[in-house]
C-alpha cells in the first residue's frame, strides 16, 4: 500500500508540475474507497476466518472466504459504473480547480474506473490468504504489485511521455498482475487450501454475513471517514492555492509511512489474535499484542524524530518546487506528533476486531476520523489560516487515544473475570469427573 500511494506521488512529482501533483491527490480519496471496501471484505472476511479456524470449523472458511469474493467483485462493479457516471462533479466536490481537472479525468479513469476490481480483489484476496497462516504467499502478491508500479511508473511517465496518465495506467496494471498471481496460487493450492472458491459454499448452512460485516465494518469506516477527512481538507486547502494543496499531500504520504506500517503490523496479527481467542489460549493472544504494541512505538518515535530533523530534505525528494516544500515541511512536522498514538489506536481497534468487540471498533474508529476532525478542522482553519487544518489530526488523536485505552482496560478486565470464570468451572468439572472415577474404582 505504501509503495503504491509514494510510486505515483515521487514520479510525478519529478515533473515539477504543481497541477498533476494536485490531481493526485483530489483523486486519492477515489482511489481510497477501493482500500475501504477492500477492509469490510477482506478485513471482515480474515477475521471471521481466524476464528472460524480456531473453531476448527472448516465448512465455515470456505462459505466466508467465497462470500467475501463474491461480494467483493459485485460491490466493486457498481461502485466503478457509479463513478463512471459522476466523475465531473465528483472530482469537482473533492477539490479540483480548473486547472488540475483534465488531469484528475484521466488519473480518475485508469486507477478507479478501470482499477477498482483488480484494486479490490487484489488487498481482499491478500487479507484472506493471510488469515489461514500464508503470511508469506500474501506479502509476496502485494510486493510484486508494488514493485511492478514502481519499474512500470518512469517507464510509462517518462520513456513514453504519458505524464500523470502513465502513472495512472502503471497503477492499474500492478493491481491487476498482483490478482492474478493471487488466482493463479489458490488455483495451483487448491487441493491442499482450505480456501475453496465454490458458489455451492454459499448453500452450507453457516451465517458468515455478520461475522463479515461485523467484524470489517470499522476498517471500512475508518477508511471511509478518512476519505472525508481528506476531501473537507482538499477543500479548505484549495481556497489558498494549488501549491499548498500539493505541500501538503506530500506531507500526508510521507506521514502515511508510519501509518502504514502500523495498519500492516496490527492487520498482520489479526488472524494470530482471533485465532487463540477463540482457542481460549489467552496468554498467547496476549504475548502477541504486547510484542506488537512495543514494535509499532519504536517504530512511531523513529519516524518523529525524522520528520521533525530532516523534514525539508524529505519533502524536496518528491519535488523540487520551493513553495510546495515550504508548504510540506511545516505540515509534516505537525502531523507526525501524534504518530505513537496512531499506532497504538490501530492496535486496539484491530484486538476489537479480531475478538468480535464490533461496537468498541467502530466507535474509536468513528471518533478518530469524520465526526470530530472535520469541525475541529474547520474552527481551527479560521483561528489559524492555512495549519490549523493540519493541526487537528494530532488533537484529535489524543481525543480518541483516551476513548481508545479506556475501552481497552475495560475490555481486558472484562475478559479476565471470565477467563478466571471459565478455570474456575474447569476445575470444578474436572474435580468431580475425578470423584467419579474414584467412587467407580472403590465400588469395583
Amino acid at each position: 500500500t505504501l509503495i503504491y500511494n509514494w510510486a505515483d506521488t515521487y514520479f510525478v512529482g519529478q515533473l515539477n508540475d504543481p497541477y498533476q501533483m494536485a490531481a493526485v491527490t483530489v483523486c486519492h480519496p477515489a482511489f481510497m474507497m477501493s482500500t475501504a471496501l477492500a477492509n469490510l471484505f477482506g478485513i471482515g472476511g480474515a477475521s471471521a476466518i481466524s476464528r472460524a479456524l480456531g473453531e476448527k470449523n472448516n465448512n465455515k472458511v470456505k462459505k466466508i472466504f467465497t462470500f467475501s469474493i463474491v461480494l467483493a467483485f459485485i460491490i466493486s462493479i457498481i461502485y466503478s459504473l457509479l463513478i463512471f457516471i459522476f466523475q465531473e462533479p465528483l472530482l469537482i466536490l473533492l477539490g479540483a480547480s480548473d486547472n488540475s481537472l483534465i488531469y484528475c479525468e484521466e488519473y480518475l479513469f485508469y486507477v478507479v474506473i478501470l482499477g477498482t476490481l483488480p484494486s479490490v480483489l487484489n488487498y481482499t484476496l491478500a487479507h484472506l490468504i493471510r488469515a489461514t497462516g500464508k503470511s508469506t504467499e500474501a506479502s509476496f502478491g502485494i510486493a510484486l504489485g508494488g514493485i511492478l508500479n514502481i519499474i512500470l511508473d518512469p517507464i510509462l511517465i517518462f520513456t513514453f511521455k504519458l505524464n500523470i496518465v502513465g502513472a495512472a495506467i502503471a497503477t492499474c496494471i500492478s493491481n491487476l498482475v498482483a490478482t492474478l498471481f493471487f488466482v493463479i496460487y489458490l488455483c495451483i493450492t487448491r487441493k491442499d487450501n482450505i480456501l475453496d472458491f465454490n458458489l455451492n459454499n454459499l448453500k452450507i448452512k453457516e451465517k458468515v454475513s455478520g461475522d463479515i460485516f461485523g467484524s470489517g465494518i470499522s476498517s471500512f469506516c475508518l477508511t471511509l471517514m478518512a476519505i472525508f477527512s481528506n476531501i473537507s481538507i482538499n477543500n479548505l486547502m484549495s481556497q489558498y492555492s494549488d501549491f499548498a494543496v500539493s505541500g501538503v499531500s506530500i506531507a500526508k504520504k510521507i506521514d502515511l509511512f508510519v501509518i502504514a506500517f502500523s495498519q500492516g503490523l496490527t492487520q498482520g496479527t489479526l488472524p494470530l489474535i482471533g485465532y487463540n481467542h477463540a482457542s481460549k489460549n489467552i496468554k498467547r493472544r496476549n504475548n502477541v499484542i504486547k510484542f506488537t504494541a512495543i514494535s509499532a512505538l519504536i517504530m512511531s518515535f523513529i519516524f518523529v524524530i525524522i520528520a521533525f530533523s530532516l523534514s525539508p530534505n524529505i519533502v524536496s525528494l518528491f519535488i523540487k518546487h520551493e513553495e510546495t516544500v515550504n508548504y510540506g515541511s511545516i505540515a509534516l512536522r505537525i502531523m507526525c506528533v501524534s504518530m505513537p498514538l496512531t499506532s497504538m489506536i490501530f492496535l486496539i481497534n484491530t484486538v476489537f476486531q479480531a475478538t468480535k468487540e464490533t461496537k468498541k471498533a467502530l466507535l474509536v474508529t468513528l471518533l478518530r476520523k469524520g465526526i470530530v476532525d472535520i469541525p475541529i478542522m474547520i474552527g481551527l482553519n479560521i483561528l489559524i489560516p492555512l495549519y490549523g487544518i493540519i493541526m487537528s489530526q494530532p488533537i484529535v488523536d489524543v481525543l480518541s487515544s483516551i476513548l481508545a485505552f479506556t475501552l481497552f482496560i475495560k475490555f481486558f478486565k472484562t475478559d479476565k473475570n471470565i477467563s478466571i470464570e471459565n478455570n474456575s468451572l474447569e476445575n470444578q468439572e474436572s474435580t468431580l469427573h475425578n470423584e467419579s472415577e474414584k467412587e467407580v474404582y472403590e465400588n469395583e
